[in-house]
């Protein structure tokens, strides 16, 4: 994994020293929940709202296709009521440092330009809480532990976004598929768990 960091990092170190490569910084809000399977049996869930900001570039290849890769801090959380238990409410927050090497396809229009973008996001974390509320409603918060058996330092996600980019500022409407369990201890507890995030994002170039 810290090959695949290494590489993506030394890709956009070289490219963004090319004179047509436009930078930009990007920030907005995400309404995120998850896919939750609790020993098969699909649990009911809710959205919760958070925040992201990063850093974006675009760097042209050939017609209207783009390497436009995204380096981002995203909360992003969702809300399990689960079937059985003694929970009534699980909301879990977890922030994520998201590595999104996108291509995008950009059609002109008048003088600016919508775009079309898709690729895997890569997200890291080791920061997360759960505020649990029981069938007695007693709220209880505690932090999230990540690693081996407990919940994951990683999410491989699909990420699509539409956007529409004027001369200085854009605006993004993003979607986040998560394609894998967040879940390690997914044998023991048969918890399987897959982010899904709707973002939208206002962004202004610096370059």
């Amino acid at each position: 994994m810290k090959g695949i960091i290494t590489i993506l990092a030394t890709l956009l170190i070289i490219t963004v020293t090319k004179a047509q490569v436009r930078v930009a910084a990007k920030a907005g809000w995400n309404y995120s929940t998850a896919k939750a399977m609790y020993s098969g049996v699909k649990q009911p869930t809710d959205f919760t709202f958070g925040f992201g900001a990063g850093v974006y570039a675009k760097i042209p290849f050939e017609g209207v296709l783009n390497f436009a890769p995204s380096v981002m801090v995203n909360k992003r959380g969702f809300i399990v009521k689960p079937l059985t238990g003694t929970n009534k409410t699980e909301q879990y927050s977890i922030t994520y440092l998201d590595i999104i090497p996108s291509f995008s396809f950009d059609f002109p229009h008048k003088s600016n330009s919508f775009a079309f973008a898709i690729g895997p996001d890569f997200g890291f974390t080791n920061f997360g809480k759960l505020k649990a509320t029981d069938n007695s409603n007693v709220t209880t918060t505690q932090k999230l532990k990540f690693g081996y058996g407990q919940f994951g330092w990683f999410d491989l996600g699909l990420n699509a976004s539409v956007s529409y980019h004027m001369k200085k500022i854009f605006v993004e409407a993003g979607y986040l598929y998560g394609l894998a369990s967040i879940n390690n201890n997914e044998e023991i507890d048969q918890r399987n768990i897959r982010n899904r995030m709707i973002s939208l994002n206002l962004g202004f170039y610096i370059r």
